[in-house]
């Protein structure tokens, strides 16, 4: 089974949009390309010095990193706006041109760096994502109501030249005619500060059929309440993903500090001034100050619930619309998060690569709870977090190869209410999600990665979860296909013949690979479940990948009921054998079992011929807008191809690579992520390839390689763990020794995360 709607689509989409295709990679021209083929620039002479990142540490950090970009290989989806981690609220300017939202698959967060205009300032967004959702609780200052303000050309308003800044807890932005906002963010409030500069009539639009592009308003209610100097309401979108479970409703209060002089609302582009209530998705309201007032707060809290809960929120976190106490509030507790892990290094630019890459691995997932513990749960249905936090807009398929390891590594806390929120879901719903967003579930992608999540979480030490109930609630997904979005899909000819046939659907043999890799993960959770029979049938069956290998063509490839094996006829092209990638992008898709699939391609040295052939290749290859043909840094399935060097022996190799991946496909500009960020996964493995150490997920090992840091300590509860790389530079990679808690180790490949569990120092001595 494959589902109707999937982010490749919007991939192709965008494969349209700058006329790439997708098989061939056609070379978009010097303009748009660049050559990948070599290793960044190595200075000449000696490296700085190292010192420790100075503090506060969220002068590092830059939100604009990650906002621009036009191909494949750097749209980062990422956006400027302020949030807490993890948080509810996603306040921000959702950009555009002078005629419109701009391209959609630009848009995924609502924002690029060089929009000209800004469209209206939105409450819920997703971050890194590669599918056009969000832009509910949308508003626009005005500077009058002369003009026609009931559309969105009514409200649509240039930037200023260089008037945009951000930083962790902040945005502010300069709008043509004398208006600037600047936002800062609570757990579920955004707060705007709106000075006006010789506006005729300052005011404010709420316009209930804003969205970001490519996304549907379905429904849209609002209130004016000018006595309490809000207005409430709410707005259902049917967004790419949303769309899927019947779109996404999101409640708001917006509280102003100031009487209105008048107020109203509007349907069809006719407004009635006085009106307090109005629905449809051409609707919205307004509010009007006095011509004297330059300036203006207003809070906007948001819910998944109903407006009461809004208004909680906004009562307990925002009520007195103080902007400067919530920004410093806000700012603190960035400061306190990013304590967490301690750097040294040579330059500012590796501290803003490092800090900037952790804030982003720490946007998503995305608080649910309300302010008294309810939350609307996958199902639709009001329930009450008892003990935990609940969280969703989990993008599972990308983030359990790297955000949630990182989670469990640095905020296990946070982990565990991650962990928990899964096993709510799978309560609610009836089976674990795939990719579980906003109140629905969107059946995203492919494979059962929440099985890798949370056999990730035990392996790691996140304790607080009953293992055994964590196990059973996986029997609807692993035993058989369900008729709704939570089926893995493929499942009787899996069970049956040990693969997924080509008949059952696209993808097959991506497939067949992802189900391996989380059965091995549930054989890790049977382990520690003390359930051996059931982990010797999840390990056999982590197995099965082996079975859609083809000798003849030397690749992973689909296989029909009949055993035949499907013809590859383009290696390097986009095929139905595969999700988002090629044949050699797959071919590595078992690091859950490295010794078994060096066996699979041919025994350790053809494994090793055929890995180091794909990334000589990948650094001589031509980077355009498009799929690359070799290694893809931007995409998912071959990210851990790096480590397999050192999975398969060959420590200096993973160094090598892994320092060349970091080095060429990260930077510290707007274009600096490689592709989606997929809601952190690509800062995550910016983090650990930083330090040198990178998660085999499901399981409790670490591949080692070389770190991009002098010095590092992630402080744990159980203990720190401290890296020391004192030669650690640009172009020193190689491990010529390595010690755990000063035990010099022969054995440079793996560690364990027991040996790191209660805190430990590894030290490399690179040359």
């Amino acid at each position: 089974m494959r589902p109707s709607r999937t982010r490749t689509h919007a991939l192709l989409a965008l494969f349209a949009l700058v006329g790439c295709d997708p098989a061939t990679h056609l070379d978009a021209g010097p303009d748009a390309s660049r050559d990948a083929g070599h290793d960044a620039p190595i200075d000449a002479g000696p490296p700085p010095p190292s010192r420790a990142a100075p503090r506060p540490l969220i002068q590092w950090v830059d939100p604009f990193i990650g906002t621009g970009g036009i191909g494949f290989n750097d749209i980062g989806s990422a956006f400027p706006g302020p949030q807490r981690p993890f948080g509810m609220a996603r306040p921000g300017p959702d950009g555009g041109t002078a005629t419109g939202g701009g391209a959609p698959f630009l848009h995924c967060s609502g924002y690029h760096v060089n929009d000209t205009h800004v469209r209206a300032f939105s409450m819920w967004r997703l971050h890194g994502i590669g599918i056009n959702d969000g832009g509910a609780g949308a508003m626009m200052p005005v500077t009058d109501f002369a003009s026609q303000r009931w559309d969105a050309e009514g409200i649509r308003t240039a930037i200023t030249a260089d008037s945009q800044h951000a930083s962790p807890g902040f945005y502010e932005v300069g709008l043509e005619g004398g208006t600037r906002v600047e936002i800062t963010a609570t757990e579920r409030v955004g707060l705007y500060r709106v000075s006006f500069t010789g506006a005729s009539e300052p005011g404010f639009v709420f316009p209930l059929g804003h969205a970001h592009p490519g996304v549907d308003p379905v429904e849209g209610h609002l209130r004016v309440l000018p006595g309490a100097r809000e207005l409430e309401g709410e707005v259902l979108l049917d967004g790419g993903y949303s769309g899927r479970y019947g779109g996404q409703r999101i409640f708001f209060v917006a509280r102003f500090d100031r009487d209105f002089s008048r107020s109203g609302t509007f349907i069809g582009g006719a407004p009635t001034e006085g009106s307090t209530s109005v629905d449809g998705i051409d609707a919205g309201g307004f509010v009007a100050f006095a011509n004297d007032t330059s300036e203006v707060n207003v809070a906007i809290a948001m819910s998944y619930l109903d407006v009461d809960r809004a208004r909680m929120s906004l009562d307990a976190e925002a009520a007195d619309l103080n902007f400067d106490r919530m920004r410093a509030e806000t700012e603190a507790v960035w400061e306190d998060w990013l304590e967490r892990v301690e750097i040294g290094a040579r330059t500012e630019r590796d501290f803003r690569l490092f800090y900037t890459a952790l804030y982003h691995a720490s946007l998503m997932p995305t608080l649910a709870t309300e302010a008294d513990g309810a939350y609307r749960g996958i199902d639709g249905e009001e329930h009450v977090a008892d003990g935990f936090t609940y969280y969703t807009d989990l993008s599972l398929w990308d983030t359990y190869r790297t955000l949630h390891p990182w989670v469990h590594l640095a905020y296990p806390e946070r982990g565990l209410d991650f962990v928990r929120s899964l096993m709510a879901m799978a309560t609610d719903g009836g089976a674990y999600p795939r990719w579980p967003m906003g109140t629905g579930e969107t059946g995203g992608m492919l494979g059962d990665p929440a099985a890798i999540v949370l056999a990730d979480a035990w392996s790691r030490g996140v304790r607080g979860f009953d293992v055994d109930v964590a196990l059973d609630l996986f029997d609807s997904t692993a035993f058989g296909d369900r008729a709704d979005a939570y089926s893995r899909g493929g499942m009787e000819p899996y069970l049956r013949l040990g693969y997924v046939s080509m008949e059952s659907g696209g993808s097959s043999a991506a497939r067949t690979l992802e189900f391996a890799w989380a059965d091995d993960a549930l054989a890790n959770l049977a382990a520690a479940a003390g359930r051996p029979d059931e982990e010797a049938m999840f390990r056999e069956r982590g197995r099965t990948y082996v079975n859609v290998y083809d000798p003849a063509q030397g690749f992973f490839v689909a296989r029909s009921e009949t055993g035949a094996f499907g013809v590859l006829e383009d290696e390097h092209a986009w095929t139905d054998f595969y999700a988002e990638g090629n044949a050699w992008q797959y071919l590595w898709l078992a690091p859950h079992d490295a010794a078994g699939l060096a066996t699979v391609l041919g025994g350790t040295g053809m494994a090793l011929t055929r890995l180091r052939t794909f990334f000589e290749e990948s650094s001589r290859e031509r980077r355009t807008i498009g799929p690359p043909r070799w290694y893809w840094q931007a995409n998912e399935p071959d990210i851990h191809a790096p480590y397999l060097f050192a999975l398969w022996g060959q420590p200096d190799e993973a160094a090598r690579w892994s320092a060349w991946a970091r080095r060429e496909h990260y930077d510290d500009a707007e274009a600096g992520i490689p592709g989606n960020d997929d809601s952190g996964t690509m800062s995550a493995w910016y983090l650990f390839a930083s330090l040198g150490i990178y998660p085999i997920a499901g399981s409790a090992t670490y591949a080692i390689a070389s770190p991009g840091v002098t010095h590092a300590v992630i402080h744990r509860e159980a203990g720190d763990l401290i890296i020391e790389a004192p030669e650690s530079s640009n172009g020193v990679e190689r491990v010529a020794h390595f010690s755990v808690d000063g035990t010099e180790r022969a054995e440079r490949a793996t560690l364990t995360h027991d040996e790191l569990q209660d805190g430990a120092t590894l030290t490399f001595g690179l040359e």
